[in-house]
């Protein structure tokens, strides 16, 4: 996959931070954040200015071609694909905010920016500043992130929400930011998901903007995407390249592994060899059904048509579906180890907990099935999150 000849950057570019990051992962799990200097060598590589506008110094990628590296990364060490994941879908920010200062805010050199987009913030606005006020979870990345970008309701002096303003981004300067240490999770251990607070920080209006009915300074197709459905996409890039070497840790460990009381590897059960099989055509089916829709939508933008509601709707499909789908792969693939996969020194376990850990996220969960199924039925409404 990531040798395809249609990607516009220098994969070995990104090689020695992939390797860093695999080399890694363990200490990254067991400190529940990446190393800064891990997390300084994947900015540097370019990993979290993949869809930052090329005018102001960034990769701006296709979305094929950015979840290609993120594929990547995440078959080292999900946990750092996730933390990059999120950092470059959040500098999408970039092609709203002027570029004067978002030049600075996402393509500096070595910067590493995140987001939160739940709109559970309160911001009042006072002339040519908001004062916010919030707490958020699941702030992936926040341990090494220069900028946070944070989901607000606007509000009126009184505390109550204007009802005509749509949800608004605040970047948000990390030295304005406190962090509670509650990402002790299952999966995703290395993340540093915690929550982030803010109460009554000044922001520049300058320094937020609305994917609502705000238009990119940019005129590149990459931003006409829809966000949750690319963020969801992201999402389903690390499953896919997760559930990936999950495979390939069992196939080594079949073939070298005897189970007690038999004298044949594991790769020589049948009972194996069919389970293997039906993993891999479960993965290869997701994976296709994933890069072909995601090629089909990026055609479409690329073509400057705006995207329907069904293409809409297939980008959160195929996502979920990848998700769930790679959940099972990888639950096969620690059943088929055996005892050797309960140690928390075999990474079939970190992936495991890894997989289940994706499976849960608002953007891929169970009931977005629900939401496609609605559009797929004529349900589709201008303000559905897709």
């Amino acid at each position: 996959m990531i040798g395809d000849t249609s990607l516009r950057v220098d994969v070995d570019s990104f090689a020695g931070a992939w390797k860093a990051a695999g080399a890694q992962a363990e200490t990254t799990e067991k400190n529940r954040r990446l190393a800064p200097e891990l997390a300084r060598e994947l900015a540097d590589a370019g990993m979290f200015k993949l869809f930052v506008p090329e005018d102001i110094g960034g990769l701006e990628l296709s979305p094929v071609e950015g979840n290609r590296l993120i594929h990547e990364l995440a078959t080292h060490d999900a946990s750092s694909a996730w933390v990059s994941m999120i950092g470059s879908t959040a500098a999408l920010g970039a092609a709203f905010i002027a570029p004067d200062i978002s030049a600075d805010m996402f393509a500096a050199p070595s910067r590493i920016t995140c987001g939160i987009f739940a709109p559970n913030g309160r911001a009042e606005q006072d002339g040519d500043t908001y004062r916010v006020s919030g707490r958020w979870a699941w702030a992936s990345g926040s341990a090494n992130a220069d900028y946070i970008g944070l989901g607000c309701l606007e509000v009126d002096a009184k505390g109550a929400p204007l009802q005509e303003r749509p949800p608004r981004f605040v970047m948000v300067p990390r030295e304005k930011i406190t962090f509670h240490d509650t990402w002790h999770t299952i999966g995703l251990c290395g993340t540093s998901s915690g929550d982030v607070e803010l109460d009554n920080v000044e922001i520049p209006v300058e320094h937020s903007y609305t994917l609502a009915t705000q238009k990119p300074w940019s005129e590149s197709a990459l931003y006409k995407m829809p966000y949750f459905g690319f963020l969801a996409t992201g999402v389903a890039a690390v499953a896919l390249g997760n559930a990936r070497s999950a495979l390939q840790d069992i196939y080594g460990l079949a073939l070298n592994k005897t189970a007690a009381g038999h004298s044949r590897a594991l790769a020589e059960k049948s009972a194996v060899q069919s389970a293997l099989a039906e993993a891999e055509a479960q993965l290869r089916s997701a994976d296709a059904f994933y890069w072909q829709v995601l090629e089909n939508a990026w055609q479409q933008v690329s073509n400057a048509a705006d995207i329907t509601p069904e293409a809409r709707a297939d980008l959160r499909l195929i996502s979920t579906f990848a998700v769930r789908t790679c959940l099972q792969v990888v639950r096969a693939a620690h059943d088929i180890a055996g005892g050797t996969s309960v140690y928390k020194n075999h990474p079939l376990q970190r992936r495991l907990r890894d997989a289940e850990t994706m499976s849960q996220h608002m953007i891929t969960n169970a009931s977005t099935f629900e939401l496609v199924g609605r559009v797929k039925l004529g349900g589709f409404h201008p303000k559905m999150q897709l």
